[in-house]
């Protein structure tokens, strides 16, 4: 459990990602319901920061990395940290993110530069380099003792997550927040891997994962040792859908019009947070049950 001055955090559990402004409509439509089913949401920096107020509810402020990955974006190095500059030429960093999280965030993650999919392997250890360098960084400049810091980790491979991983786990952080999986999400193997990776390397620290949404993969890396993760796809897949499914909830009832977006969104959450998590524990409890009888079993002896 992660405890907050404002409600504590189960563990494992899900994040639903929500947004601000007015971009996303539904997403202002749901939020309302959002305690009701989730004990924290992640919001990214860009969107935190259209936030009116700060929500009656654990909030995630994610690492703004995502952003060096927009057109036009350039990685800016300083002595001891480094910085994303945008095309607009706004400048995102280390240490403004984290006084940011630290007046509207109860859990924070910290600045990173994303690694995608085939990148030049000079690249790759240069901006993994440069992740872990920000995250000390943010680390001795951390004033809040109940902001609950993950370190932002980055890789390509377990060797290369295992790296990242040893680092931060005798550094003093709350946890590892694990990005630049949402591009390899298809490849199952990979996920199991770097989760396992990075738990066996740091078995004391919160691990956060980045982009996960689906019930199933979420289910299977909890097992791995996950602690959280989070994803809009519980929204997303309901905006613009045509015949969409009657909200599970109340399986009696079979909802149409203008509100199945939204009951739907709520669903889909639900999906995410009290029946994975009730699979889980189930899933245990049987582990658990099959372990005593097998132990029984060998003492009663040949």
């Amino acid at each position: 459990m992660i405890q907050t001055s404002r409600g504590t955090i189960k563990t494992p559990n899900f994040f639903p990602v929500t947004t601000y402004g007015d971009k996303y409509p539904l997403d202002k439509l749901v939020q309302p319901y959002l305690r009701r089913l989730s004990d924290c949401i992640m919001v990214s920096y860009y969107y935190a920061k259209q936030m009116p107020t700060r929500p009656n509810i654990p909030v995630f402020i994610d690492s703004g990395g995502f952003a060096s990955l927009f057109e036009g974006s350039e990685i800016l190095q300083h002595k001891g940290y480094s910085t994303i500059k945008t095309k607009e030429g706004d400048e995102i960093t280390p240490l403004d993110l984290l006084e940011f999280q630290e007046k509207n965030a109860d859990l924070a993650a910290t600045l990173d530069f994303i690694i995608p999919p085939g990148l030049d392997l000079v690249e790759a250890r240069k901006r993994q380099k440069l992740t872990i360098e920000n995250a000390l960084y943010a680390l001795t400049r951390k004033r809040s003792k109940s902001l609950f810091l993950y370190a932002s980790l980055q890789c390509w491979d377990e060797k290369s997550a295992r790296i990242a991983a040893k680092e931060y786990a005798s550094s003093g952080f709350d946890g590892i927040a694990i990005g630049g999986l949402v591009p390899r999400i298809r490849d199952k193997d990979y996920l199991y891997k770097i989760i396992y990776a990075v738990r066996e390397s740091a078995p004391d620290l919160a691990i956060h994962a980045f982009g996960i949404g689906n019930p199933e993969t979420v289910l299977n890396l909890w097992r791995l040792g996950l602690d959280s993760s989070d994803s809009s796809s519980f929204v997303r897949n309901e905006v613009n859908k045509e015949n969409p499914l009657p909200f599970r909830l109340f399986i009696s009832k079979t909802h149409s019009g203008p509100m199945t977006p939204i009951t739907n969104a709520l669903s889909n959450l639900w999906l995410l947070t009290e029946e994975t998590r009730f699979r889980y524990f189930q899933n245990r409890q049987e582990d658990s049950s099959s372990h005593i009888t097998e132990t029984k079993s060998d003492n009663l002896g040949p």
